[in-house]
């Protein structure tokens, strides 16, 4: 074998040019681009779950950061659904929590 950099001829199981000290190519591990590593998480199916709807809308934070890890993972049907969910529970349920007690005084007052 040649060393591509000085073309000096040296051992095929050379790791590095004895002659200009260059890292040889079949040495140099290879490493696969982020688009093929998404690919390898992409694997499985792009499903909801319903304890993870349910979470997403009873706690509106687990169910932003579940849709962001599901977008980037590259699950947009499940992604959309629990970012969205977590979203609009994020403003419904202080609405909810505020106007319940409201609702519940009221009711009890009429009746006495």
């Amino acid at each position: 074998m040649t060393c591509p950099h000085c073309a000096a001829s040296i051992s095929e199981k050379e790791e590095r040019c004895p002659y200009c000290d260059s890292y040889i190519e079949h040495m140099i591990p290879k490493v696969s681009p982020p688009v093929q590593n998404r690919q390898l998480l992409n694997q499985g199916e792009d499903k909801t779950e319903l304890l993870l709807i349910i979470l997403s809308f009873i706690i509106p934070m687990a169910g932003i950061i579940l849709g962001a890890i599901q977008l980037s993972t590259g699950k947009a049907k499940s992604g959309k659904i629990y970012l969205v969910l977590g979203i609009i529970s994020f403003f419904v349920l202080p609405c909810s929590f505020s106007v319940l007690p409201i609702m519940f005084s009221l009711l009890f007052n009429m009746k006495a």
